[in-house]
C-alpha cells in the first residue's frame, strides 16, 4: 500500500513538473519578457497579415477590465512601423505564432495608454500592474478580414436585436403594471406606444414633415423630471439650464430628428391636443440611455401639447 502511495505521489510530482516546465519564460527582440502558456506552432505572420487575438485583462484587485469573451477579440494588421510605437504589448502580440497563447504583467499606462491609445481612469495609478493573457485565434489576409468584419457586423446587429425585442417585453410589461397601478387606460399602437389623450385639439393633425412645435414635461417611469420645456417646472426640479430658452420645442415630425415614440405619438394628435405617451425604451434612447438623467433601457413618460402645426 505504501508503495502504491509513493508511486501515485511520484506520478502527480512529475506532472506538476511537466506542467510548469511547458510554461516558458520568453522575451521579445524589444527585450518584453512574457510567460509562454501554450505553443501554438501554426506558423507566423508577415507583415500585411490580419491577426485575431483573445485577450483578456485583469487589474491588481482580480477585477477583469477587458474581456474577448464579453468584449470581441482584438483584430490587429502586422505593420511592425506602425505596432514598434505601441509599447510592449503589441510588441509581444506581433511575435506571436497562430495559435500561441501567453501572459504577461505590464503597467496600466502601457497597455492602456500605450498599447490602446485610452486614457486611464481615474481610479487607476498609472503604475497599476495589470495582468494580459492573449492567445492568437487566426490568421487572414486582406479579404479574409472584411470577410471577418462584415460576420461580425451581422452578429452583432443579431444579437443588439435579440436584447432589443427581449427588452421590448420587458417594457412592456412594465408600463402596463404601471398602468394599472394607477387605474389608467391607455391605448397602444403596433409599436409598443402607450398613449392618453387628455384633451382634445381642434387643429390638423401633422403629417411627416410638417413642423411641429410642442410643450413638454419628460420623467422617468418613477417620476422624475429630466428635461421640459416650462421655465418654472424646471427650476422646481433641479433640471433649469440658464443656457436655454424655455418654450415650445419645434422640429420637423417625421424626419428622425426626435426620439420614435415621439415622431409616432404626436401624429396621432391633433393641434391644441394635450397627451401623455408612455414609451418604451427601444422607442426612446434604447440601450444607450441619455446623459447622466435617462439611464439604459428606460421607458419614459412624456406630457405633451401640440401647440402649433404648420
Amino acid at each position: 500500500m505504501n508503495n502504491f502511495k509513493n508511486l501515485a505521489f511520484g506520478l502527480l510530482s512529475l506532472i506538476l513538473i511537466v506542467a510548469c516546465d511547458s510554461q516558458t519564460q520568453e522575451k521579445t527582440e524589444d527585450g518584453v519578457e512574457y510567460v509562454l502558456i501554450e505553443s501554438g506552432e501554426g506558423g507566423s505572420f508577415e507583415e500585411g497579415d490580419f491577426a485575431i487575438f483573445s485577450i483578456k485583462i485583469v487589474d491588481s484587485k482580480d477585477s477583469v477590465m477587458i474581456d474577448s469573451e464579453r468584449d470581441g477579440e482584438l483584430p490587429v494588421q502586422i505593420n511592425d512601423s506602425i505596432l514598434s510605437t505601441r509599447g510592449p504589448l503589441f510588441s509581444i502580440l506581433k511575435e506571436l505564432q497562430i495559435g500561441d497563447s501567453i501572459k504577461t504583467k505590464l503597467s496600466a499606462s502601457q497597455v492602456l495608454t500605450e498599447g490602446f491609445r485610452q486614457p486611464i481612469s481615474q481610479d487607476k495609478d498609472k503604475a497599476e500592474r495589470l495582468t494580459v493573457f492573449a492567445k492568437t485565434l487566426e490568421k487572414l489576409d486582406t479579404a479574409g478580414f472584411m470577410a471577418w468584419q462584415q460576420q461580425k457586423r451581422t452578429e452583432a446587429m443579431e444579437e443588439m436585436q435579440k436584447k432589443a425585442e427581449e427588452q421590448k417585453g420587458i417594457d412592456d410589461q412594465l408600463i402596463k403594471d404601471f398602468l394599472a397601478q394607477k387605474n389608467i387606460e391607455a391605448n397602444r399602437t403596433e409599436s409598443g406606444l402607450f398613449y392618453i389623450v387628455t384633451q382634445e385639439g381642434s387643429g390638423e393633425q401633422p403629417q411627416q414633415g410638417d413642423s411641429v412645435s410642442v410643450n413638454y414635461v419628460g420623467k422617468l417611469m418613477d417620476g422624475t423630471v429630466f428635461d421640459t420645456s416650462y421655465e418654472e417646472l424646471a427650476q422646481e426640479a433641479g433640471v433649469y439650464n440658464e443656457n436655454r430658452t424655455y418654450s415650445p420645442f419645434s422640429f420637423p415630425i417625421g424626419k428622425r430628428q426626435v426620439i420614435a415614440g415621439w415622431d409616432e405619438g404626436l401624429m396621432l394628435l391633433n393641434e391644441g391636443s394635450k397627451a401623455t405617451f408612455y414609451i418604451p425604451s427601444g422607442l426612446a434612447y434604447g440601450q444607450r440611455g441619455s446623459g447622466r438623467r435617462i439611464p439604459p433601457n428606460s421607458p419614459l413618460i412624456f406630457d405633451v401639447e401640440l401647440v402649433e402645426v404648420k
